[in-house]
């Protein structure tokens, strides 16, 4: 066999093992992409949940305080004569009380902005090893079929 037949045989195999790495390449990001798809619906539902969960919570928490702040009134109009006195002496109490829910309620919604940040950022980082990962492994297949790729198949003689 000459020469020429000899690299005439080594095209095909060496066309044969870029193609075959090209597949192995293609799978493999489709494969990366897949997962990042997943953990990023995984994460979305994890933080709906959390959100659904902190909302639930401050529902309960707000009903709670309205409760109470009801039958603290309850309590005070049974206490009192209904003199002008003592119905400003009721509307001062009221205003402060309510004033003090309102104070309540801005510290909860900051606390639960600080909270979805804190999960946000959580989801960002998590993505962002997902995608580091995947990047990884995309790149260690692709050395892979580059390795492939450079290697000579054997001369048959």
């Amino acid at each position: 066999m000459t020469t020429e037949q000899k690299q005439v045989k080594a095209k095909p195999a060496l066309k044969e093992v870029v193609a075959e790495g090209a597949e192995k390449l293609e799978q493999a990001s489709k494969e990366a992409q897949q997962k990042v798809t997943e953990a990023v619906h995984e994460s979305a539902e994890t933080v709906k949940a959390e959100a659904k969960e902190l909302q639930e919570n401050v529902h309960d928490q707000v009903q709670n305080l309205k409760q109470d702040i009801l039958q603290r009134i309850d309590t005070i109009k049974k206490q009192l004569n209904f003199s002008q006195k003592d119905l400003a002496e009721l509307k001062e109490f009221v205003k402060s009380e309510f004033n003090a829910v309102i104070d309540d309620l801005s510290k909860l919604g900051k606390e639960l902005k600080d909270d979805v940040s804190q999960i946000s950022v959580k989801h960002k980082d998590h993505l962002t090893e997902t995608f580091k990962r995947s990047k990884e492994h995309t790149l260690d297949v692709w050395k892979k079929v580059s390795e492939k790729a450079e290697e000579k198949p054997p001369v048959k003689s």
